[in-house]
C-alpha cells in the first residue's frame, strides 16, 4: 500500500513532464506512452503475446520496467520508448513476429539491465542523445543553440561518421587535438559530455576531462594588436551612415557584434541598453563620449541584412563587411579598445567597466589588463626613443 500511494506521489509530481513527453510520442506517431512508479520509467503500450503465451492470445496493455530512474536517466527512457513503438509499427506493417528479447523481463533474481539496450550507438545518435540532455540540464539562454553548435556539435563532428561509437572514440577525438590549446579544452569538454549524457563511466569521464587541460583563456591568449583611437575613427567615418551606427556601437560602448545589430538601443540618458545576447540585458556607458554626436549614435540606423538568424551567423556580418574594407582590425577589437579605454581612465572602476561589458571582473582584470600591459608597454617605449633621440 504505501509503495501504492508513493507511486502516485511521484506520478503526480512529474505530470507534466510526462505530458509533454507522452504527447511528443504520439505526434511522431509511437504507440507508446510513459509513466512512472517508484521513481522508475515505465514503458506502456498495447502489445502482442509473448513467446511464453498461446498465439492465440490477443494483444493487451502492458506495462514494460526499463529500470531507469527519473530524472537521471530520463532521455534513455523516451528512447527505450522510441524503439518500442518501431518495433510495435515494424510487426503491424510486415506482419513478421514481434520480438520480445529486448523487452522481457528478466527472471526474479536476475541482476537487471535497461531493456532495449543496444551495445551499438552511432554518432549520429549519440550527439542526438547528448544534445537532448544538455538541453534539459538548466534553463538555457537566448543563445543557447549558438553556444551547442560552437562548443559542442563543430568538435563532435568527426564523431558523425562512426557507426559504433565506443569510448576510445571520444579519447581519439580529443587526443587529436594540439596540446594545451583552446580547441583541444573545447573538445575535451564536449566529449566528456557525451560520456556523461550516455551514461558511460565517471573514470572515462574524468579521463577524456584530463586530456584537455592545460590552457587557460586568461593566461593563454595572446596580446591583441588593439586598434588606436584614431585607426577607429578613419575606419568608422569611412563606412555607410547604415553602418556606422552598429560599428559605432562596439567602439564606443564595448558591444559585441551581434548585440549592436540584434538587441542595442541608445536612450536619452546616452546609455545604451542592450536587451539580450551572449550575456543578457543591461546598461553601457559610452567612452569617449563625444563620438556618439560624432556618428549620431542617437538616430538607429541598421544595414539591410538578414536579422532573423542565430547571433554569431548574423554578428559575422559585421565581419565581412570590415573584411570589404581591408580594415586593419575586426569587429571584437573594437570591444577590446574599448576596454583597454577604461583601463587608462582613472575614473572609471574595473568592476563597473567590467558590469558595462557585460562580462567579469575576474575576465576585466586578467584577459585584459594583459592586454592593457603589452599595449602600454609600446606606446612607453616609443616615448623612451622619441626622448632618447
Amino acid at each position: 500500500m504505501a509503495g501504492t500511494k508513493a507511486g502516485k506521489g511521484k506520478r503526480g509530481e512529474q505530470d507534466g513532464w510526462l505530458e509533454r513527453q507522452n504527447r511528443a510520442l504520439r505526434d511522431r506517431g509511437y504507440k507508446v506512452s510513459l509513466d512512472l512508479h517508484l521513481g522508475m520509467v515505465r514503458l506502456r503500450a498495447t502489445l502482442p503475446p509473448k513467446p511464453s503465451e498461446p498465439a492465440a492470445t490477443p494483444w493487451k496493455q502492458r506495462r514494460i520496467s526499463t529500470g531507469l530512474r527519473y530524472p537521471d536517466q530520463a532521455l534513455e527512457a523516451v528512447t527505450q520508448a522510441e524503439k518500442l513503438g518501431a518495433a510495435i509499427e515494424r510487426t503491424l506493417r510486415t506482419k513478421q513476429p514481434f520480438d520480445w528479447s529486448p523487452w522481457d523481463r528478466p527472471s526474479r533474481g536476475t541482476k537487471r539491465t535497461p531493456v532495449g539496450t543496444n551495445p551499438v550507438i552511432s554518432g549520429v545518435d549519440a550527439l542526438r542523445q547528448t544534445e537532448q540532455w544538455w538541453v534539459q540540464q538548466r534553463k538555457r539562454s537566448g543563445s543557447a543553440a549558438t553556444t551547442w553548435d560552437v562548443d559542442y556539435a563543430r568538435p563532435l563532428r568527426p564523431l558523425l561518421q562512426i557507426p559504433d561509437l565506443q569510448p576510445e572514440h571520444l579519447i581519439h577525438l580529443v587526443s587529436a587535438t594540439e596540446l594545451g590549446t583552446r580547441s583541444r579544452r573545447r573538445s575535451s569538454q564536449a566529449a566528456a559530455t557525451v560520456a556523461k549524457a550516455l551514461g558511460l563511466s565517471a573514470d572515462l569521464q574524468q579521463q577524456i576531462r584530463e586530456l584537455g587541460k592545460g590552457y587557460s583563456p586568461t593566461t593563454d591568449t595572446a596580446p591583441r594588436n588593439v586598434p588606436s583611437d584614431e585607426d577607429v575613427v578613419a575606419l568608422i567615418d569611412a563606412l555607410p551612415s547604415d553602418w556606422q551606427w552598429p560599428v559605432g556601437i562596439c567602439a564606443v560602448y564595448g558591444a559585441r557584434p551581434h548585440e549592436a545589430l540584434l538587441y542595442a538601443e541608445v536612450l536619452d540618458t546616452k546609455l545604451l541598453a542592450i536587451s539580450a545576447g551572449k550575456t543578457g540585458s543591461r546598461r553601457c556607458f559610452a567612452l569617449p563620449a563625444e563620438w556618439i554626436d560624432r556618428w549620431d549614435l542617437m538616430t538607429k540606423r541598421l544595414p539591410a541584412i538578414d536579422y532573423g538568424r542565430s547571433n554569431q551567423v548574423v554578428g559575422a556580418a559585421m565581419s565581412r563587411r570590415l573584411r570589404a574594407m581591408n580594415a586593419p582590425f575586426k569587429p571584437y577589437d573594437l570591444r577590446h579598445a574599448f576596454a583597454v579605454r577604461t583601463i587608462y581612465c582613472s575614473k572609471i572602476s574595473p568592476s563597473i567597466a567590467a558590469k558595462s561589458m557585460g562580462h567579469s571582473l575576474q575576465v576585466h582584470n586578467q584577459v585584459y589588463q594583459k592586454w592593457f600591459d603589452a599595449s602600454g608597454m609600446e606606446a612607453l617605449q616609443a616615448e623612451l626613443l622619441n626622448a632618447a633621440a
